[in-house]
């Protein structure tokens, strides 16, 4: 069996694709069979699977893809109840792995996580009996569903699923397996992005980071280089984790905060290195990973009042990263809304009101293109999804409206200020607390303007 999550398949699964009409013709065959034998029904399940994960990697039809493994399943609890086999059990496992997986991948979570347990349950025997292939499925399905537990913001669960999950790899280890030193190691970042969330100690997530780390290293350092990747983002991620915690931690002097921030921004460094020299050829996953890093970078040093430097670094990310103003992408553009409008606010501190402005406008612009209503769906963005970043776009009027209070243009910087706050009227119902803030900053502007 293969640990998957999302539309990966990442220890092993076979990612070749299938000659659809001979398989569609054998399962014809082996339909019209009234009385199937146990192989003839275990072939008849893995083709139903095979099919389904061809469906599902081409991007089917949810229910298409369901049917099949919902027919591969039916199939393996009939051999089933003929009597106990360990093979037809871990077969079924697998079907309610695929099954899960698929169910993530569209988005619906509930169900993901019911067919997830559905894979534990069945598994759970042959882990009792001392089987290391199962202990460590059950590993990998716990450290899927701890993700999806996460995202919907139950996080004990979350923290049972990955503790277990960390728990099961590190028992079944061996010195030679480096696929589950590497599930250790995605388990460690896991529980370090869990933590954040749920607002633990730093030392903690620290803890936890740096074990991922230690594990990366140790891959890397027999060769395995493509975890490179992981190391310097799980690096950015301790970067970013002490970086909030040090701007909301109480200091002596604001001097010692700016050093401590300071010997974050040298970490930072050294994973911007790793992924330039990754970056150089040219994948975009890469590349995108290296833009974030900027954009962090360039932030830190804005909040630490390093303007000029800042806006360097902004100029970088947006100049050498231009192509991804054509994106399709919410995340994209929103993150390159972020290097205009930091780039912008370092220009506004600067003094240099006009570009200011100029890079508010972008920031706005990049925003609107993926919010608009009308064009929403085509980035797969619901009611739901908006919602999440048009705060953000609020903001961006926000800025936009000091900065042309500080040109002495009033009026337009009223009209940007209304905009934000009708903004955050219309999320009242849905964000509610969340926003009183930010609203508190709009209302406090228009009034000064009156």
């Amino acid at each position: 069996m293969s640990i998957l999550h999302g539309n990966e398949c990442e220890t092993g699964c076979n990612q070749n694709h299938v000659d659809l009409e001979a398989l569609k013709t054998r399962v014809a065959e082996l339909e019209k069979i009234s009385a199937r034998t146990i192989e003839q029904n275990e072939e008849l399940a893995e083709l139903y699977v095979a099919w389904a994960t061809e469906r599902f990697e081409e991007g089917d039809e949810l229910n298409k893809v369901l049917d099949l493994f919902n027919k591969a399943e039916k199939v393996l609890q009939a051999t089933l109840a003929h009597g106990e086999d360990d093979e037809t059990r871990r077969r079924l496992g697998n079907v309610y792995l695929h099954r899960a997986v698929a169910y993530n991948d569209y988005e619906e979570f509930k169900p993901a996580i019911e067919s997830y347990g559905l894979a534990i349950t069945t598994l759970k025997p042959l882990e009792d009996k001392g089987d290391g292939e199962a202990k460590y499925d059950i590993a990998g399905i716990r450290l899927n569903r701890g993700i999806i537990y996460q995202e919907l913001g139950e996080f004990e669960k979350a923290k049972t699923d990955f503790d277990e999950s960390f728990t099961a790899f590190r028992a079944v280890e061996k010195i030679s397996d480096l696929d589950t030193r590497f599930y250790m190691a995605k388990v460690s970042v896991a529980q370090g992005n869990l933590l954040r969330d749920m607002g633990e100690p730093l030392d903690k997530i620290v803890d936890a980071y740096n074990r991922a780390m230690r594990l990366f290293v140790e891959l890397i350092d027999i060769g395995q280089m493509e975890h490179e990747r992981e190391l310097a983002n799980t690096l950015l991620f301790r970067c970013t984790a002490t970086y909030e915690d040090y701007m909301n931690r109480e200091f002596d002097s604001e001097t010692e905060r700016v050093n401590k921030v300071g010997d974050v921004l040298v970490d930072v460094g050294r994973g911007i290195e790793i992924l330039e020299k990754l970056a150089k050829n040219g994948d975009f996953g890469n590349r995108f990973d290296l833009f974030q890093a900027l954009t962090t970078e360039g932030t830190m040093l804005l909040d630490i009042d390093k303007g000029l430097e800042a806006h360097k670094v902004f100029d970088r990310s947006i100049n050498d990263f231009a192509d991804f103003a054509n994106e399709q992408d919410p995340i994209v553009l929103n993150f390159y809304a972020v290097a205009y409008e930091n780039r912008g606010v370092a220009s506004l501190n600067l003094g240099n009101i006009k570009e200011s402005l100029a890079d508010f406008d972008k920031a706005i612009e990049n925003r609107e293109k993926f919010l608009n209503k009308e064009l929403s769906h085509q980035f797969g963005l619901d009611e739901e999804g908006r919602s999440v970043f048009l705060p953000a776009l609020a903001t961006s009027y926000a800025n936009r409206a000091n900065a042309y209070a500080t040109l002495g243009n009033i009026e337009q910087a009223k009209k940007d200020a209304q905009h934000g706050l009708d903004i955050i009227h219309s999320l009242k119902d849905e964000l509610g607390d969340e926003l009183e803030e930010i609203e508190q900053i709009f209302e406090n502007m228009l009034e000064q303007w009156k």
